[in-house]
């Protein structure tokens, strides 16, 4: 239903376009980036969403992306606003094409209404994430914002901006609901449904300082077909040949289960050096997702059109793998693999060291190289995508070369 409205929202757009065309404020941006890896096995990408990944030998160009968005101010107090994002998906649907589509309702200089959908707030980058041109790394931490791949909440959102002598505080309480698909290996799909989300965002600004935090909490809204799957097929193995048989179906039956996320930020910039960092720590009711520690910090300064960057990023859980079952069969071994690919989704150690650059070439055009050395404890990984892997065959350290443009129009 949700999605309905939204498509609504933004098909009303369209017939409005004509007759409004004067009136309303059409701006884009596009990022063309390559990507470029020397790992055999862990496929490279930025955000699970995506389903493709470069490879030694095999680069991709699956960061690009190209967006285009409306803004309307009907009145004083009310302005419409909807974005498009244009990028590699496993499917092609308008419910995915629309990034945002809000109306905006200013009750008084201090407090704003948003309805609709709206970027989801987790993040210091929310509202940017898609927009290369407004930040200056390649491409943003994978290791922390490549952990939830939804990024907009159908819903509601009320801010409240309260102004001191040297500064701005604002307060932001959102409730809604998202969806938005995980890609794995050998094709796997599912479009995770989250419900109830419930979030609160507190940030503090200076003319140099931007402080912020971050308390959302959700509940599982769907469970995939192949999680079903495995499920009846757990519950017809005896206790006794597979002890740890029961942990292992709680831990599948994930819709309904509670997720909390909580995060931390911090930036400075004087226009000479800048600091900028996010931890984040994920907790539920669900051993999938419990206990992910996330979070990076970056170091730099800028040199007339040009910004270097240094920046550490890492994710951790503390899940565990399961033991398996005490006999050996096939039948038994092809169950436990498929059980493993689901527990151990988020079975995350690691940790990337970057060092990017970026070249304001005119107002409106930026150059960016990004080199990450990254280090894996554990693979496979939910960061990737992988082939030929064995357990004789793992790249544990690699690297990726990223190369863009990024144009605002």
């Amino acid at each position: 239903m949700r999605s309905k409205i939204v498509m609504f929202l933004f098909l009303a757009w369209g017939f409005s376009i004509p007759a409004l065309a004067n009136d309303i404020k059409v701006s884009g941006f596009a990022t063309l980036d390559i990507n470029i890896s020397n790992s055999q096995t862990a496929g490279i990408r930025h955000v699970i969403s995506q389903p493709d990944a470069s490879y030694l030998g095999d680069p991709s160009l699956a960061n690009s992306s190209i967006g285009v968005q409306f803004e309307w101010q009907s009145s004083s107090q009310l302005q419409w606003v909807a974005q498009t994002v244009l990028k590699e998906r496993k499917k092609y649907k308008l419910d995915y094409l629309i990034q945002m589509a809000f109306a905006r309702y200013t009750l008084t200089p201090n407090w704003q209404l948003r309805i609709g959908r709206t970027g989801l707030d987790l993040y210091m980058m929310t509202e940017f994430r898609d927009i290369g041109y407004a930040f200056n790394y390649g491409h943003p931490p994978t290791e922390f914002y490549a952990v939830v791949p939804h990024q907009n909440l159908d819903g509601i959102d009320i801010t409240y901006t309260y102004p001191l002598e040297e500064s701005v505080l604002t307060y932001k309480f959102f409730s809604g609901k998202s969806s938005a698909p995980i890609i794995s290996d050998d094709d796997f799909t599912w479009d995770v449904e989250l419900d109830s989300i419930y979030g609160l965002s507190l940030s503090a600004q200076t003319e140099n300082w931007l402080l912020r935090t971050n308390y959302t909490t959700t509940k599982a809204g769907n469970t995939n077909e192949q999680q079903i799957l495995l499920l009846n097929a757990l519950q017809q193995v005896p206790q006794t040949i597979w002890p740890t048989r029961q942990a292992l179906i709680d831990s599948l039956q994930i819709k309904g289960k509670r997720f909390n996320y909580f995060t931390v930020g911090a930036k400075y910039d004087d226009s000479a050096w800048i600091m900028q960092s996010e931890l984040s720590y994920i907790d539920s009711d669900s051993e999938v997702l419990n206990h992910l520690k996330a979070g990076y910090i970056s170091l730099g300064m800028h040199v007339d059109d040009d910004t270097w960057l240094m920046t550490l990023s890492a994710a951790k859980s503390n899940n565990r793998i399961d033991p398996g079952p005490l006999l050996t069969t096939p039948q038994l071994a092809t169950l436990y693999q498929g059980v493993i690919r689901h527990t151990n989704f988020y079975l995350i150690d690691q940790h990337t060291w970057s060092i990017s650059w970026r070249r304001s070439l005119t107002s409106t055009l930026a150059a960016k190289i990004q080199l990450d050395h990254t280090q894996v404890k554990q693979l496979p990984s939910a960061f990737y995508l992988h082939k030929d892997l064995s357990s004789a065959n793992h790249d544990n350290d690699f690297q990726s070369l990223g190369l863009s443009l990024n144009w605002v129009f």
